[in-house]
């Protein structure tokens, strides 16, 4: 075996010597919690496109570039990255590990044109220790040096951290490059989302939660608004405690269908108006002590703004889309971006509707338009990552702290983020559909122009 960094090792090895990990942050906490190789290989097969990976083994042969990072833990070779492919290679070599007849039938077909014998000659990286190659997926999945993870999958991330016992919040902040607030944040939001997943019954609801609620997490829960709510704290390994938990339970249970039905709560909703519609119907003392006369109203004389102030913020909103109303230079750049603003308009009027028009997956047109807008902005530089590596991080210091904060909470933490977004957005339609996550990139990209393109 030879060395390839410090005291790492690599080997080749048959697959079936190695062992799905336990720990995955693919995996929920409820998967997770039942200790079960099995529930965790077909939660792999239905929830993270698996099988996609066992036609491609079972058709064009196993990748030789692929290495699997592992470490040895009680005398097995448990593997810390690349699960996916071990569970397409279980299933290929052993059909009958499929629980549903559908799956076997095919895994059994399959496995007739599967090379067998390539799957005992398989690449691994076999690190010193857990925590070692935890910083090594850290950076291929995290700081985009491969396909990056989701933010659940980063969440829990931060999670096994704390778990492990090996760090703190100050101590795991440090190492992974955030402040010890926004990591102490990061697992309240991950706590949350499982408490909501353990509720939601359809796999619509699942499907939206893993959408955009993380945002929505992030101002009806995590907020302070959603503190006083929930009466909860937060203490230095990241645990939460309640003041009244069957109190907290019952009215966060009340919160879910805003965090997961599209139309109840839009992306423009300001903490005035959550506390208005959503914080004091849940709770009818939110807003504290009231006269009799107020009570009847339904709220307070000043949080009933004249029509004329509730009509310029509502233009306001609109501006907000690129952070702020950019004054560009005459010009192809500014005539599209004056063209992303009208699609923007025309896409959050609709979604205010009873009934709207236009499907979920509409916010995806605005990601490749853009693609488009920064096209046109480096028409005459190396191109798109050239364009975003030379700017972002100026850009970056122009923003706001809360503008900030949105783009670390849609995983736009660098210039190699943002370039791999701009990439995905023109050829996956399906996963360009995060609208919270298209408001993040055009803010950033707002202020690129503001250095690039500003009219002077």
């Amino acid at each position: 075996m030879a060395k390839i960094k410090n005291n790492w090792k690599d080997d080749i090895v048959d697959v079936e010597t190695l062992e799905l990990d336990l720990q995955n942050p693919r995996l929920p906490k409820h998967v997770r919690d039942q200790n079960d190789i099995t529930q965790i290989r077909n939660y792999l097969l239905d929830k993270e496109d698996v099988f996609r990976i066992v036609r491609s083994i079972a058709n064009n042969g196993y990748h030789r570039s692929a290495v699997a990072i592992v470490c040895r833990e009680n005398s097995k070779l448990v593997v810390l990255d690349g699960n996916r492919r071990l569970v397409a290679c279980q299933l290929l070599l052993k059909p009958e590990l499929a629980t549903n007849a559908r799956d076997k039938k095919e895994l059994e077909e399959l496995n007739k044109i599967t090379n067998k014998q390539e799957l005992k000659k398989v690449k691994i990286a076999i690190a010193p220790s857990r925590k070692e190659a935890e910083k090594e997926i850290w950076d291929i999945h995290v700081n985009q040096l491969l396909k990056p993870w989701q933010v659940l999958q980063k969440l829990r991330m931060y999670r096994n951290l704390i778990d492990s016992g090996e760090y703190d919040i100050n101590s795991a902040s440090s190492e992974y490059g955030v402040t010890p607030a926004q990591f102490k944040k990061e697992l309240e939001k991950l706590f949350f989302y499982e408490q909501i997943l353990e509720q939601i019954r359809t796999d619509k609801d699942e499907e939206e939660l893993l959408k955009s609620g993380f945002n929505k997490i992030d101002r009806l829960i995590l907020s302070t608004n959603g503190k006083k709510l929930l009466d909860y704290s937060t203490n230095d390994k990241g645990d939460i405690t309640f003041a009244n938990r069957g109190e907290s339970d019952k009215k966060l249970k009340q919160l879910i269908p805003y965090i997961t039905d599209p139309q109840k709560v839009s992306a423009q909703a300001t903490q005035e108006w959550l506390v208005e519609n959503v914080f004091s119907k849940i709770d009818p003392g939110f807003l504290g002590n009231k006269t009799n006369a107020e009570k009847e109203k339904g709220r307070t004389e000043p949080d009933e703004p004249p029509p004329k102030r509730k009509t310029a913020r509502e233009k306001d909103k609109t501006q907000t889309f690129f952070g702020e109303n950019l004054v560009l230079k005459k010009g192809d750049t500014n005539n599209i971006y004056q063209d992303v603003l009208d699609l923007y308009d025309f896409y959050t009027k609709d979604i205010q509707k009873s009934e709207p028009r236009l499907s979920k997956n509409f916010p995806a047109l605005i990601r490749m338009s853009l693609r488009l807008l920064v096209e046109s902005a480096v028409a005459k530089t190396k191109g798109i990552a050239d364009y975003v590596n030379t700017n972002f991080d100026n850009a970056k210091k122009q923003l706001t702290q809360d503008q900030k904060t949105t783009l670390s909470n849609n995983s736009i933490s660098s210039a190699k983020s943002l370039i791999q977004l701009l990439q995905s957005g023109a050829h996956n339609y399906t996963n360009s559909a995060n609208f919270e996550q298209t408001v993040a990139m055009s803010i950033i990209i707002g202020a690129m122009l503001n250095i690039t393109h500003i009219k002077k």
